[in-house]
């Protein structure tokens, strides 16, 4: 999600900082051009992005159910974003 965020980003001709938070910039710049009703998908993004992070880097376990509705989660939002690019790309 993070990575067609950034294509979003790329695609208005924005890039983000390279920086502490950077991520943060990367989703509000996508909260802010993409559709207002995504309220709810962006509210799920940032405690997947922990989860993934604490399994990760820490010890923590994904369920196959949290498993399975973040990428269901991810796939919506990857169309939303693909859809949003192809109307500013030729």
């Amino acid at each position: 999600m993070l990575k067609a965020s950034l294509a979003l980003m790329l695609s208005h001709g924005q890039r983000p900082r390279v920086q502490l938070g950077h991520h943060v910039a990367i989703i509000e710049f996508a909260q802010k051009h993409l559709d207002p009703g995504l309220v709810a998908t962006f509210a799920v993004f940032d405690p997947m992005r922990r989860k993934r992070n604490d399994a990760f880097y820490d010890v923590a376990l994904i369920s196959d159910t949290e498993a399975k509705d973040a990428v269901k989660v991810a796939e919506e939002y990857l169309q939303i974003v693909q859809a949003e690019i192809a109307t500013r790309i030729p």
